[in-house]
């Protein structure tokens, strides 16, 4: 049975795991996004803050939601993993 992620919009089911995705998959994508959460993470703190200070709050708003957003993939990433047999 193929994995509904969560990410996008709970409950509306757009977005589904293959069941034959294999673990090897899962924890490469995980961890592509850990690290493109990392990256985009490392302009809100210290000296890179006073530039995202500097945007419109719409576009800081919607920068935040795309880091949220690859947060709770990466949970439905981990949840799909554990699901996945060894």
């Amino acid at each position: 049975m193929s994995h509904a992620l969560s990410f996008p919009a709970p409950g509306e089911g757009l977005y589904r795991l293959a069941d034959d995705v294999g673990r090897m998959a899962l924890f490469d994508q995980l961890s592509a996004r850990q690290q493109q959460l990392h990256a985009l993470l490392a302009m809100t703190c210290g000296d890179a803050w006073e530039v995202f200070r500097q945007q419109a709050p719409s576009q800081q708003e919607n920068y935040l939601w795309a880091c949220a957003m690859i947060a709770a993939e990466a949970r439905d990433l981990i949840e799909a993993l554990q699901a996945r047999p060894e």
